[in-house]
């Protein structure tokens, strides 16, 4: 999995490419350890080819984290494939989803 950092309006942008499941799920969970608390972020699903419950869980815990320290994360550009997986599990309920970056990135 391949990720991509930029800044949109004073939220950290993520955009994710590839396969987010058990074994690139720490990849993902590490760069969010070494990124500053505060910041409210969008990550950007347009191009994750593939997500399970592992990945499913990291988003989940870096949401906590970010609630914890009063900042938010949103997720944009859901593609059909993880849609759906949001869809069978109910996990859209957990999130504030997005149809792109630009309409995520505003407080």
């Amino acid at each position: 999995m391949t990720i991509t950092e930029k800044n949109i309006n004073n939220f950290a942008i993520i955009s994710l490419q590839g396969i987010l499941n058990a074994s690139s799920a720490p990849k993902l969970k590490s760069h969010f350890e070494q990124s500053p608390e505060g910041v409210s972020v969008v990550i950007d699903l347009e191009k994750v080819e593939f997500i399970d419950s592992s990945g499913l869980g990291v988003l989940v815990g870096i949401a906590r984290k970010k609630k914890a320290s009063s900042a938010v994360l949103k997720l944009a550009n859901l593609n059909d494939r993880v849609k759906k997986v949001f869809e069978i599990t109910q996990a859209y309920t957990l999130f504030d989803i997005y149809d792109d970056v630009t309409a995520a990135a505003i407080e």
